[in-house]
Formats: C-alpha cells, sequence, structure tokens
C-alpha cells in the first residue's frame, strides 16, 4: 500500500473512532424534583376555594362582621400552608451543576401574609311591589281633592255658559235671519223662518204681516189672507193686519169682505186715514153712497183737504142728498189746494144744485 492510501485509511478509521465516542451516551443527570409545579396547583386550588366561599356568602344572609373575619382567617390558614423545604441531598459534582441550573429556572415564592377579605357589600334588596288594590269609597273621598271656589278660577281659562233664550228672543233671532235670508234672494227659507217665528209668538206684528206679504207676493192669496185672518182673531184692531187685509181684498174684488172688516176701525190709529180710504172706496164700489160720502167728508175735516170734500160731494150727490152735496163743494171750492179742473167742476155742479 502506498503512503498516501495508509494515510486515508487512518483518517478513516479516526473518523470513526470519534464517532462512536460522540455517540456514546454521557451520565443522566438526575431529574429535579417539581416543586413549582406543585406550588401553583395549590394557588390555583386555593383560588378555586375563595371563589366557591364568597359565591356562597352572598346566597346567604349577611353574617356579623366579626364572623366573616373569623371565618377569612381560617380560609387563608386553610388554603395557604406554609411550604417546608424539602432536604437537598449531597449530589455528585455533576448533578451539583444541573441542580443549581434548576434552582436559578424556579420562582421562588414569597412568603404569603393573611389579608382580611373584605366583606361583600350585600346586594340590594327589591322592594316588594305593592299589590293593587280598588280604593274603597272612603279612600276615593279622602283623595279626591274638593271642587276649587268660584272665586279661585285660573286665569286664562274659558268657560262656556250655555244660555237659553226665552220664546220672544229667539223669535227676535229668527226673524232677523228671515230678513237676510229674502235680501239673499233665499225665498222659500226666509219663509220658513218667518212661519217659525209666529209659532214662537203668534202676535208678532212684524214677522205676521212679513209673512203675509210674502204669500201674497208669491201669488198665493188664500194663504196671506189665512194667516191675517188668524192674528186678527187674536188682535182684532191691529191697525197694520187690517190695513194688510183691505189691501188684499180691495185689490181681489172682495168689496163686500172688506167693508165687514173695516166695520169697527181704529180710527185713532196711525193706519186709519188708509183704512178710512179704503173703505170709502169700497162703499161706493158698493153702491153705498151715503156711507162713503160721511168717510170722505170724515177724511176731509181731519186733513182739511179740498180734494176730500169734492169726493164727499160727489158721493152726497149719488146718494140723493143735494144740500150735503152743496155744503160739500163750497167747501172744496173754499179750498187754496184745489187745482184747476177740480174748481170747474165742483163751480158747474154748485150752478147745477143751486138752479133747482
Amino acid at each position: 500500500m502506498s503512503v498516501i492510501n495508509r494515510m486515508l485509511r487512518d483518517l478513516d478509521q479516526r473518523q470513526k473512532t470519534e464517532h462512536k465516542a460522540a455517540g456514546a451516551p454521557a451520565a443522566a443527570a438526575p431529574t429535579p424534583f417539581p416543586w413549582a409545579w406543585l406550588l401553583g396547583a395549590f394557588v390555583i386550588a386555593a383560588i378555586a376555594v375563595v371563589a366557591v366561599v364568597l359565591i356562597l356568602q352572598q346566597r346567604q344572609p349577611v353574617a356579623e362582621p366579626g364572623a366573616v373575619e373569623q371565618q377569612s382567617e381560617s380560609v387563608m390558614t386553610t388554603t395557604l400552608p406554609e411550604s417546608e423545604p424539602a432536604p437537598v441531598a449531597d449530589p455528585e459534582p455533576v448533578a451539583t451543576t444541573s441542580l443549581e441550573m434548576v434552582e436559578l429556572q424556579t420562582p421562588i415564592e414569597p412568603e404569603l401574609e393573611a389579608t382580611p377579605v373584605a366583606e361583600p357589600e350585600p346586594e340590594p334588596t327589591p322592594t316588594p311591589t305593592p299589590e293593587s288594590k280598588t280604593p274603597t269609597e272612603s279612600e276615593v273621598a279622602v283623595a279626591e281633592p274638593a271642587p276649587p271656589a268660584a272665586t279661585e278660577e285660573p286665569k286664562g281659562t274659558m268657560q262656556v255658559e250655555q244660555v237659553r233664550l226665552s220664546p220672544a228672543e229667539l223669535a227676535e233671532v229668527k226673524l232677523k235671519q228671515a230678513r237676510e235670508a229674502m235680501q239673499a234672494g233665499e225665498r222659500e227659507r226666509a219663509g220658513s223662518l218667518f212661519e217659525q217665528v209666529i209659532a214662537l209668538a203668534p202676535e208678532h206684528i212684524d214677522a205676521r204681516s212679513e209673512l203675509a206679504a210674502y204669500w201674497y207676493g208669491r201669488g198665493r192669496v188664500s194663504d196671506a189672507l189665512a194667516v191675517l185672518e188668524q192674528g186678527l182673531q187674536l188682535r182684532p184692531q191691529q191697525s197694520r193686519w187690517l190695513l194688510l187685509y183691505a189691501r188684499i181684498l180691495f185689490n181681489g174684488g172682495a168689496y163686500g169682505s172688506l167693508l165687514s172688516a173695516l166695520e169697527q176701525m181704529p180710527l185713532q190709529a196711525a193706519e186709519s186715514g188708509e183704512l178710512m180710504q179704503l173703505r170709502a172706496a169700497a162703499a161706493n164700489e158698493q153702491q153705498q153712497f151715503s156711507a162713503a160720502a160721511q168717510d170722505y167728508q170724515w177724511l176731509a175735516e181731519r186733513d182739511e183737504s179740498a180734494r176730500w170734500w169734492l169726493a164727499a160731494a160727489v158721493a152726497y150727490e149719488d146718494a140723493e142728498q143735494p144740500e150735503q152735496a152743496l155744503s160739500a163743494y163750497q167747501q172744496a171750492l173754499a179750498s187754496d189746494d184745489l187745482n184747476a179742473d177740480g174748481r170747474r167742476y165742483a163751480a158747474q155742479r154748485l150752478q147745477v144744485l143751486g138752479g133747482q
């Protein structure tokens, strides 16, 4: 073998020898006792026990402060025992190094001082809700406030009072509404309101007169006369109703009915002059000349009017009362208010009557 091969073989043997030496197991270091794990387990168990005790205390009624302190001390005494150091055997030189490394890695557990456990605050007891009950009449009477006096009425409040109108007042209200409806052209509504007025106040002069005029204007003559006749039964001498009644009769040619209605006439009323004219004209149409002459003479004497003297003279002459006719013509000519045609006619009739 060459030198080179021998050298190579020697190198291979040396490498194999080193590998075997390296693969041989060293002396196993002794396994240390797990003190850290044991202490950790004790601490966890103590915490669990304390938590359970606290939960039980919260559920149970609160004990006196002294009892809580004693219980806390007993818990601390029970759950936190002092750990005695285990005897350490004299280690071998190699093991000594390993134990030192283990002690350096293990945390030293400090001594725990007994700390008093704070007393847990009791949970507030919920106030029981009183059962609702129906108050008795006496309780209601006591709880109900007294009604305020009339003088203590608060300001700014609006109080609605129901005002009741008398029939006469209500009639006036409806009469106003009827007139407004008539002006607005609401004739049907106006007629209905007029009827309501006289139903409330049958002797209401304006309402009955306006209702009769309303019916007459609508061509319902019989209804107009009926309204007036009902009123005249209540008040026979009511001059406004008499005048309207006489006009309707005269325009309708009912002269006999007119004379009967005006047989007794209020001579002192404001409408007496027009009533007398209607009655005289109706008497003349009925050829009751003497009655007509007397009514015209009444008018002439009251008004001192020449035209009424002339009318009375003609009626006397038709009634074949020449002396009364002659006197009436003379009164007419003596008046200053007679026109030329009247004077000429009166002079002619004087000549005829005077020549007889």
